[in-house]
């Protein structure tokens, strides 16, 4: 099986985009990655660019990996609309089923995370089970 093919089995969100590095920092897992995106549409009004206007990166915290904590830094894209009657003047790209506007976690964290707290009704910890035996 082909890295790449291993990647989409266990990180399915991660398909659409490049991944440049894989590494370790402390207990942290980190992942840097980039897109390929040429064109986006404008969130607004729906007219697609090509026009780049800059990239930046995005870090977003991911569901653990072997109870890890995952982190992506994604690098994006941020495009001119062509519109001219449109408000927004530029737009950042985002990545279907992975990134959010103004997301700080991947769409499968989030859902996991909601799915926590909706469990807890807004109790704190004691309603976990623990991943740890009594002492």
């Amino acid at each position: 099986m082909l890295i790449s093919e291993m990647v989409a089995v266990l990180f399915p969100h991660l398909a659409r985009v490049c991944i440049d590095q894989v590494f370790r920092a402390g207990t942290t897992v980190r992942i840097r990655a980039s897109t390929g995106t040429m064109e986006a549409a404008c969130p607004d009004c729906g007219t697609r660019s090509r026009r780049r206007h800059s990239h930046y990166q995005r870090r977003l915290s991911d569901t653990a990996v072997g109870g890890q904590e995952l982190l992506i830094h994604l690098r994006v894209h941020r495009f001119f609309c062509r519109n001219a009657t449109c408000v927004r003047a530029t737009f950042v790209e985002q990545i279907p089923g992975l990134t959010v506007r103004y997301g700080r976690r991947s769409i499968p964290a989030a859902r996991a995370l909601r799915a926590i707290a909706l469990a807890l009704g807004g109790r704190a910890g004691p309603g976990l089970p623990s991943a740890c035996p009594p002492q």
